[in-house]
């Protein structure tokens, strides 16, 4: 800013000056008369003049306190005038659009962000109801999010489950194990883990695989792992529990890069919804190096605000296959349901559909027969052995009856 004093005889001389030194732009700050003549201060802006550099270095030796006050002054003021401008446009938005301010003011509550939250009441149209309205902005959210269906737990092959440390890959593992054994039984599946760092995480697998009915074998290495894969049977499907790293550690592994063109590899990538929005980010950035084709979201249950982790699910490309919300194996994972997401995220109940997979129903009367799928009247049904979450303790069972085949019912 460019300030000066112009003394002249008249307003008009006065205002010649200054449009002759300062250009047409000049604004007058001030005028008052001095001994007789007419004082006037203006001031201009400099062209290409840097905003963030500290005045005092760009005053002459000598410069007037006053001046250096009265820029300083004009430079707050234009910044307190700019803020008004966009408050002062928010507001009028807001009293022409009432319904949209306030669906908008309530998704930043829930953590969409307020970016997100404008380009989805793009749909609302302010003569419906509120109501109607929150119904077609959560139709609009759901179908935003992405979903994809592997088929890798039909035609087999390699599923390598990767994440960070606590996600709940072991957990969604075994629950992945099930689904399988429940619809075509456990000669059809292997499990096998990498991971020799976790106390305890080959014991959890090896408790479930001994009440499954499953093999479970602990791998040195990606060589032990492309061996496996080559002896196993066609359709045969391989589980692979991996060790959990860090984001930051991420940066220097490069899994499965020297087999995924050997073998039929596929990883899917766990996340927790417990992550806050900035590391759920980092995550999903950092494990890019393992190529996953899908994600899995887990601890739903636990997430403090779903807005922000459904708002990174938004930002990125990968499609949700699973989603766990709650410790129970079968109970609480089910394939992704982003309408369900959706309604967890507003704070609303959501009632869910019949069950995909019922619980598995022993029969242990004599003369049962596994072609039977009702059991007679005078028939005794008991259920099959519950599994409970995985713990500090590993796995823990209700009941020592092991999976056998002619109990696996089809879904």
């Amino acid at each position: 800013m460019n300030v000066r004093r112009y003394q002249a005889r008249t307003m008009s001389e006065a205002m010649r000056q200054v449009r002759e030194q300062l250009g047409p732009d000049a604004m007058i700050l001030s005028s008052r008369r001095v001994n007789g003549m007419l004082e006037v201060v203006a001031a201009a802006e400099l062209a290409g003049q840097a905003a963030t550099q500290p005045l005092q270095t760009r005053h002459p030796v000598g410069v007037d306190p006053e001046l250096a006050a009265m820029r300083r002054e004009l430079k707050d003021l234009r910044t307190l005038l700019a803020q008004q401008q966009v408050l002062s446009e928010r507001d009028q938005w807001a009293v022409t659009h009432p319904l949209a301010a306030r669906i908008v003011e309530r998704l930043i509550e829930y953590g969409l962000g307020e970016k997100l939250a404008r380009s989805l009441i793009g749909s609302v149209q302010e003569d419906q109801g509120e109501e109607s309205a929150w119904a077609r902005l959560r139709a609009r959210l759901a179908a935003s999010i992405a979903i994809v269906q592997p088929k890798v737990l039909e035609q087999g092959g390699v599923l390598a489950l990767v994440g960070p440390t606590g996600a709940g890959k072991t957990t969604t593992l075994c629950r992945l194990a099930l689904r399988r054994i429940r619809r075509l039984g456990g000669e059809s599946l292997t499990l096998a883990t990498l991971d020799r760092q976790r106390i305890g995480a080959y014991k959890q697998l090896q408790t479930f695989g001994q009440m499954a009915g499953v093999p479970v074998i602990l791998l040195d290495d990606e060589r032990d792992l492309l061996a496996l894969a080559k002896r196993a049977a066609p359709g045969q499907l391989i589980l692979v529990d991996t060790e959990g790293r860090s984001a930051r550690a991420m940066a220097a592994c490069r899994p499965f890069a020297q087999i995924r063109t050997l073998i039929e590899l596929e990883t899917w990538l766990v996340i927790p919804a417990t992550h806050q929005a900035g590391v759920l980010r980092q995550v999903l950035h950092s494990f890019q190096v393992c190529e996953p084709s899908a994600l899995v979201l887990t601890k739903i249950d636990e997430a403090e605000r779903l807005g922000e982790v459904l708002a990174v699910l938004l930002e990125q490309q990968l499609g949700l296959v699973f989603q766990s919300d709650g410790q129970g194996l079968e109970e609480d994972f089910q394939p992704a349901n982003t309408e369900h997401l959706a309604r967890l995220a507003f704070g609303e109940a959501y009632v869910q559909g019949q069950r995909e997979i019922g619980p598995i129903e022993l029969d242990l009367t004599p003369g049962w027969s596994p072609a039977r799928t009702e059991p007679a009247p005078t028939q005794t049904v008991r259920s099959a052995p519950r599994l409970n979450p995985l713990g500090s303790e590993g796995l823990v069972l209700e009941s020592v009856v092991p999976f056998r085949k002619s109990m696996h019912a089809a879904y």
